[in-house]
């Protein structure tokens, strides 16, 4: 019984996806023979992969700039950790003293950046920012970021929360 009723399942998904593909359909439908899948008889262990967190993009800048650009190109390598993209995007002028592993490790609690552009003058970027911490807190800041032949060149910025 189970086999008739999944013949004629199968038989009217046929027709209707010929349907939806505007494929004239006349006649009766033809029985189709499904074969049941084999049952799994093995053993092996399956591998879980590791989880996969999703977070949304870096918001874009309220007009498409080369300076935002590169703003959000900055904070997009820091939420994928790839400092080293950062650190040549303008990482290393605004790092202050300490070099490059001190400017890695900065980020250390820092779970991920939400980063709005809110004007663009000129080479200078207007954001607001918001960085989750790894402990559950949010820290939040405003202020601006300087751009000249593609890269930051300077940045101003005020904890506001």
């Amino acid at each position: 019984m189970a086999v008739n009723a999944t013949r004629i399942a199968v038989a009217a998904l046929v027709l209707l996806g010929a349907a939806a593909c505007g494929i004239p359909v006349t006649g009766v439908p033809v029985p189709v023979t499904v074969v049941p899948p084999a049952p799994v008889t093995s053993t092996a262990t399956v591998a879980v992969p590791a989880p996969v967190y999703v977070q949304p993009p870096v918001s874009p800048p309220p007009r498409q700039t080369t300076e935002a650009g590169v703003v959000v190109a900055y904070y997009d390598a820091i939420n994928r950790r790839d400092f080293a993209t950062a650190w040549s995007l303008g990482g290393s002028r605004v790092a202050g003293s300490g070099g490059y592993a001190k400017y890695a490790n900065g980020f250390a609690t820092t779970a991920w950046d939400t980063l709005t552009v809110t004007d663009v003058r000129g080479g200078t970027v207007y954001v607001v920012l918001s960085a989750a911490q790894t402990d559950g807190t949010t820290r939040t800041f405003s202020g601006t970021y300087t751009v000249s032949g593609g890269v930051i060149v300077g940045s101003r910025m005020t904890r506001t929360g």
